[in-house]
């Protein structure tokens, strides 16, 4: 298997929209019901994320772990964390305002006294997968109110923002430094830690494969486990099987072709070979279980969307 960076690296070149390379931040404006299957997929990425729910509730699951964040509350996933984001009560408005923030902004990508010191703490702490900041006590306010000036920061962008931001997010890593010291006391296993890197493999063979008639044994192979132990961890690290992210993806990857008018939506049949279903009808039933509709009735609707195509995790505000 590819080195774990070479991992991250490719999963993050395909969907993190920074303001320029110098500035390595994404701001980024997820409606929730408005993205395909009212959800963000499973994803991973290096850089740290930042999430203010601004309305309604979102649940954030880590491998077996949901988290619920309601409104006015906020939620940092620490980097190279499997995740996907969920609305709590489907069709009902939920909006998060979501920052990725390449930590090499604040330490130097070499390394150094300061990165040991500063930085390996968190991002190095296998037990800190996510820190969640609610309005019900000091520390979630301190930390809501930090996560809020930087948010407002990058969107105002008023002269002096990214010094401004920097300094905000000095700030914000000390309250995650006093979280992490308490979290080294919950010992997160061995096994799971490497459940994660070996789904993110399978998860990007699946992604790289899912037009193909692809099988578990093909999958399991492409991380070196057996079928059953395959299963396994996948289930560990994402609370799904491999068989059923790969259905999420075919049906995700063909709602996405709806959504752009690719020609080959014209015909149902077509569209279902394109993305490795052999089953028109199957397809349809399946299509059916995410989408509580038909393809035919549900391709004008996702035409409609206001999810930007380009990006799978939200609309960057970076262009607005």
């Amino acid at each position: 298997m590819a080195d774990t960076k070479d991992i991250n690296k490719e999963w993050n070149s395909f969907n993190t929209e920074y303001t320029n390379e110098e500035y390595p931040i994404g701001v980024y404006y997820l409606d929730l019901p408005q993205t395909i299957m009212g959800s963000i997929r499973l994803h991973w990425h290096p850089e740290i994320e930042l999430d203010f729910v601004k309305t309604g509730s979102a649940v954030y699951n880590l491998g077996e772990e949901s988290i619920q964040v309601d409104a006015g509350s906020a939620i940092v996933i620490n980097e190279g964390r499997i995740h996907s984001i969920e609305n709590k009560n489907p069709g009902s408005e939920c909006v998060i305002i979501s920052m990725l923030v390449n930590i090499e902004f604040l330490f130097n990508k070499d390394g150094g006294l300061l990165s040991a010191k500063y930085k390996e703490p968190i991002t190095g702490n296998q037990s800190l997968r996510y820190a969640l900041f609610t309005p019900d006590n000091k520390r979630g306010r301190d930390g809501i109110d930090c996560i809020n000036a930087l948010l407002k920061s990058n969107l105002d962008k008023k002269y002096g923002y990214e010094l401004e931001t920097k300094s905000l997010l000095c700030n914000l890593w000390m309250q995650l430094l006093n979280i992490s010291a308490l979290e080294r006391n919950n010992k997160i296993s061995v096994l799971s830690i490497l459940d994660e890197e070996r789904v993110k493999y399978a998860i990007s063979y699946i992604n790289k494969m899912y037009s193909k008639p692809l099988t578990l044994d093909e999958i399991s192979e492409s991380v070196h486990l057996s079928k059953s132990e395959c299963c396994r961890c996948f289930k560990r690290a994402t609370n799904m099987t491999p068989f059923e992210y790969l259905m999420r993806q075919r049906i995700l990857e063909s709602a996405r072709k709806m959504q752009r008018n690719d020609p080959i939506a014209n015909s149902i049949s077509e569209l279902a070979e394109s993305v490795g279903f052999n089953n028109a009808s199957y397809y349809n039933r399946i299509f059916k279980k995410y989408f509580g509709d038909t393809p035919t009735k549900c391709k004008e609707q996702l035409k409609k969307s206001h999810r930007d195509s380009l990006s799978p995790f939200g609309i960057s505000l970076a262009r607005i």
